[in-house]
């Protein structure tokens, strides 16, 4: 039996108090990079990555995630406070299939997701099994073709119940992001986690998830109009051990300068 409690927006998802223990948004489409030299805020690796990203808003993406690493790292951690941006780099581990922050001979595990120009950053220098999701919620793919393709049937019958395209919308990028975090918290490929009945397979690897929608005014720091918006824009899913919280908080230019000396 499927809890409706997955569909429930239960992840807290507000502007930033707090770094330890967050998962940074950010709207990436905020960065013009023709205003920025990459090479002053990215790792010698880094720029090797960047420089093969062919997309503007791929680019931005990616100088948004570190970014957002980058400042999480120094938040979190007094000892890094100093240490150059371009002596912190992020490199993918093929043999836990995890991110990881390479510092000062310190790698340090963490997490990024990015949709549409919507990105999110987050530590996890503890190891615990971790994993989130975005994703933008669009009513212009056929979702309920590709659950039928795709998805378990428990899953497909969620996703066709409502009698309406949003509420079928809704509930398919809801799994959707679930698959996606579990699949960033067990180090398994999407691929396998495509057909499996993702609540079953959250209760046998004994982890919880917590999931919540944004909106676009809510992601350029706009509370007052976020609050008057009737639909989200995009789905958040976290995975995550019972005894672990997260939660997700909105992040500005402004205060990523205050701590990276972001120019």
């Amino acid at each position: 039996m499927i809890s409706l409690s997955y569909f429930k927006n239960t992840l807290p998802i507000a502007p930033l108090k707090q770094t330890s223990g967050s998962i940074l948004l950010f709207n990436a489409k905020s960065l013009d990079m023709r205003q920025y030299k990459v090479a002053d805020y990215l790792s010698p690796f880094e720029l090797q990555v960047i420089s093969r990203r062919k997309s503007p808003q791929a680019k931005q993406e990616y100088l948004a995630t570190r970014l957002l690493l980058k400042y999480l790292l120094k938040s979190c951690f007094s000892e890094f406070a100093a240490t150059p941006l371009t002596a912190i780099s992020s490199q993918f581990d093929q043999a836990s299939s995890k991110l990881q922050l390479h510092v000062n001979g310190r790698i340090i595990n963490c997490c990024i997701s990015h949709s549409h120009g919507f990105v999110g950053a987050a530590l996890n220098p503890e190891q615990l099994p971790f994993g989130f999701d975005i994703e933008k919620i669009s009513l212009q793919r056929p979702f309920a073709k590709l659950a039928k393709h795709f998805y378990h049937a428990d899953e497909i019958t969620l996703i066709t119940a409502p009698t309406t395209a949003l509420a079928q919308a809704q509930h398919f990028f809801r799994i959707w992001t679930l698959k996606e975090a579990l699949a960033k918290a067990t180090s398994r490929p999407i691929a396998k986690l495509l057909s499996p009945n993702v609540f079953s397979e959250l209760t046998k690897a004994a982890l919880v998830a917590r999931s919540g929608n944004i909106t676009a005014a809510a992601i350029n720091n706009d509370m007052a109009n976020a609050e008057q918006a009737q639909t989200a824009d995009f789905d958040i899913s976290v995975v995550m051990q019972q005894r672990a919280e997260w939660r997700c908080a909105v992040i500005g230019l402004t205060q990523l300068r205050r701590v990276i000396a972001f120019k």
